[in-house]
């Protein structure tokens, strides 16, 4: 089954063109992993 596909031809697709970048921008600003609640106040006791 392997030497069936190694010999198949992929079709050229002329209008199938996808962009190789990163989707996501990087923020300024971590993740958050902790709950909102617990991060304010440790925010308020700073």
């Amino acid at each position: 089954m392997l030497k069936i596909i190694v010999h198949k031809e992929v079709p050229d697709r002329p209008t199938r063109n996808e962009p190789r970048v990163i989707k996501r921008r990087p923020k300024a600003y971590p993740r958050l992993t902790k709950p909102r609640q617990e991060l304010r106040k440790q925010l308020q006791t700073a």
